[in-house]
């Protein structure tokens, strides 16, 4: 309860405020908080019944699965990464630094998923690729694979790139 109330207090706040926003951007931005501050309610909402169910001992985790808009999720991804900033303040993207949304302008087809988890992915990506690009472009880019019933979303910068030694262990848990 203690950890759920102020976020139930800045999602409403922030609601409120986009309400009387005076620009599309700080609607947007108050927009952001909000989601940001859903999402985290999600996370503190999922480890509270993790923790009273003992779903942790058994390693099983709640996923909630809905349909997902991706362009919704890409364009909150790229409002967020350019907002971000370091652990010093200083932005994550760096000034010579591009963050491109290459989305499709068509429709693309509702992934089915969870979108607090896909959009965590997606921005641990882009953040990771802001990371270590310090000059060039970071695109975020999306096919759908007719043959395998699959939207690809792609991550693509043009950073120092993962040493072939890595490469080979990326995956391993």
């Amino acid at each position: 309860h203690e950890l759920r109330s102020p976020l139930h207090g800045i999602m409403g706040l922030s609601s409120s405020m986009a309400e009387g926003a005076t620009t599309p951007a700080q609607k947007r931005h108050l927009t952001m908080i909000k989601g940001c501050a859903a999402r985290l309610l999600d996370l503190v909402t999922n480890i509270m019944e993790m923790a009273k169910s003992d779903k942790i001992d058994s390693g099983a985790e709640a996923i909630c699965k809905r349909h997902v808009n991706m362009m919704d999720i890409v364009d909150e991804v790229v409002s967020m990464t350019q907002s971000a900033v370091d652990k010093n303040g200083h932005s994550l993207l760096g000034s010579e630094v591009s963050l491109e949304n290459d989305m499709p302008t068509g429709e693309l087809p509702a992934v089915v998923g969870d979108p607090y988890k896909i959009t965590q992915l997606l921005y641990n990506l882009v953040t990771n690729a802001a990371k270590f690009t310090s000059s060039g472009t970071i695109r975020i880019s999306a096919r759908e694979d007719y043959e395998k019933g699959m939207l690809e979303i792609d991550v693509a910068d043009t950073g120092k790139g993962i040493s072939q030694e890595a490469i080979a262990r990326i995956f391993d848990p």
